[in-house]
């Protein structure tokens, strides 16, 4: 009935396919997955009639997978049981739909068919142990390394493949299809299973070779999906042969394992598993794990690499690619360097390099080499802290120097709150008036986005002044009123000019100046409010006045 069903869908969904002019429909159903753009290149035609034959083969495999066991001729152990079950689970998890990673799916895959291996080499009869044990060993072989492939699949090591692991991918394909064809030369031995089901498993050849000529012919696309999908034989071979499990064997001399399958299952894991340990002493420049040679523009510190590791970093430093010398060759010439050395000869090696083989040596006449980076890097920094502090030191001196020269250019205006300081322009940057606690990112960005910026402009909370020049040092003066200052001529003075500025907080605020640190103080004597701000301004000289507005008298 599935089968049916399965066939009537099919030939429903490929009319409507004809009907609407796309495959979409046939695709959903006999695909079992949603259609991306390579339905969209071939015609319609030829991708409905593969989609057709793919249909009738998932109907014809359905049939195969859901009708029952065969009548049982003799009481089935418990180990055929177990058999039994797991390629029936093996069977349901191939044909549903799985969206997990893919180290889960090779995981579960491995679990449902390791056990199943193992229990075929128990249950199969006419067989002698060893060809049952050359199975097992050759079984377990792709397995393994399926497995070891999806660990490493995103490893950067993937990209430097040896000569030997080439080979051994190789024989490993060959393993899986020797393994197949013992299996199936097992299971006719056995006599439980019919000659279609072992015919259904050699087929499981043909539909490989299939998928890639049909991938040399069409270049990928819809048909080359269309003939991976098809690609159910070994569905259907694991169906039937638990299916035809419970039969009857017969009983034939076992078959004995040839001497060259033996040999094959002996050599092949040891190409897998590889050696315990890494032959050491070996020709480093054409060592197959190109991470464990480094290349340095310097010798490493001795300080800096483990004790175990120097030998191999001096040999690292030493090889050249292009001169065929033995890593024995190399430590020997080091080490008898290091006896000419320590008994004051002369050597060509730099003693950097001589350090990684014989640090007690070397450190008698260079202790500098055996510092780490670390305390290198410290001792820099040590370095640099203490100039910069000597770089500051003089510099608030010769501001202390400049500061003193400054003078009031109008000592008449008193006023406790003011101060007095040298400002030096390197950059031509502005100094500023700002109320110390307000934002003033928005009013530096107005004031910058004007056309045309004169000596002093005001946005909000602060105030630019422009005066300063690069070639000496301005001596500006600010001056905190609490009314305004009596009128002065502009006799002495280049410009003076007038703004507002507003302080929220009562707190209007100078920038630092001078490198000696000359504190000034607060500006705005009149608490929140706006204030007037006025700039005398000649050479050299800088006045600003700040004064409440509301008691200006204008």
């Amino acid at each position: 009935m599935a089968a049916s069903a399965c066939l009537a869908i099919t030939l429903g969904s490929v009319s409507l396919s004809l009907v609407i002019g796309t495959a979409t429909p046939a695709w959903l159903v006999t695909m079992w997955y949603p259609p991306d753009e390579v339905i969209e290149g071939p015609p319609l035609v030829p991708v409905l009639g593969g989609l057709l034959l793919l249909g009738l083969v998932n109907s014809w495999m359905l049939w195969e997978v859901l009708r029952g066991p065969a009548p049982a001729a003799a009481p089935m152990r418990r180990a055929a049981t177990w058999l039994r079950l797991l390629l029936y689970a093996d069977v349901v998890w191939l044909l549903i739909p799985s969206f997990l990673p893919g180290l889960v799916e090779t995981v579960i895959g491995l679990a449902l068919w390791v056990p199943a291996l193992v229990l075929f080499t128990v249950v199969l009869t006419g067989s002698g142990r060893p060809y049952r044990l050359a199975l097992l060993l050759l079984g377990l072989v792709e397995p393994v390394t399926s497995l070891v492939d999806c660990l490493t699949d995103d490893s950067p090591l993937q990209i430097f493949v040896s000569p030997a692991y080439k080979a051994t991918v190789m024989a490993v394909g060959m393993t899986a299809s020797v393994v197949t064809v013992m299996l199936l030369l097992a299971q006719r031995r056995d006599g439980r299973w019919s000659r279609v089901t072992l015919l259904i498993g050699l087929g499981t050849f043909a539909s490989a070779f299939l998928v890639e000529l049909v991938d040399g012919l069409t270049r990928g696309g819809a048909i080359e999906s269309i003939a991976e999908a098809m690609d159910v034989l070994y569905i259907v071979w694991l169906a039937r042969t638990a299916h035809e499990l419970n039969r009857e064997p017969r009983r034939k001399a076992p078959l004995r394992v040839p001497a060259p399958v033996a040999a094959v299952a002996a050599v092949l894991p040891l190409m897998v598993v590889g050696p315990e340990g890494r032959p050491h002493l070996t020709y480093t420049w054409r060592s197959d794990d190109l991470m464990e040679c480094w290349t340095w523009s310097e010798p490493p510190r001795v300080a800096d690499i483990p004790a175990h590791k120097r030998e191999r970093a001096y040999m690292c430093s030493v090889n050249k690619s292009s001169q065929q010398v033995s890593d024995q060759a190399l430590l020997g010439r080091g080490r008898d360097a290091c006896a000419r050395f320590a008994a004051g000869e002369p050597v060509r090696a730099r003693p950097a390099l001589l350090a990684l083989l014989c640090p007690e040596v070397i450190g008698r006449r260079h202790p500098d080499l055996l510092v780490s980076s670390a305390q290198i890097a410290r001792q820099e920094a040590e370095k640099e802290r203490i100039e910069r502090e000597r770089s500051a030191r003089k510099a608030r001196r010769e501001a202390r120097k400049e500061d003193a020269l400054c003078r009031d250019p109008w000592p008449a205006l008193r006023t406790r709150f003011q101060a007095t300081a040298s400002y030096y322009d390197w950059d031509a940057r502005p100094y500023g008036i700002y109320d110390a606690e307000a934002d003033t990112e928005e009013g530096y960005e107005a004031i910058w986005d004007r056309e045309s910026i004169g000596t002093l402009a005001t946005s909000g909370p602060l105030a630019l002044i422009f005066t300063p020049s690069q070639d000496w040092a301005t001596c500006v003066t600010a001056k905190a009123l609490r009314s305004a200052p009596p009128p002065l001529r502009h006799k002495g003075w280049d410009e003076v000019v007038e703004a507002d500025i507003v302080s929220e907080s009562g707190r209007l605020v100078m920038q630092t100046l001078s490198a000696s640190k000359v504190r000034f103080p607060n500006l705005a004597r009149g608490g929140p409010g706006r204030y007037r701000l006025r700039l005398y301004t000649r050479p050299g000289v800088d006045l600003v006045l700040v004064y409440p507005v509301r008691r200006a008298a204008w």
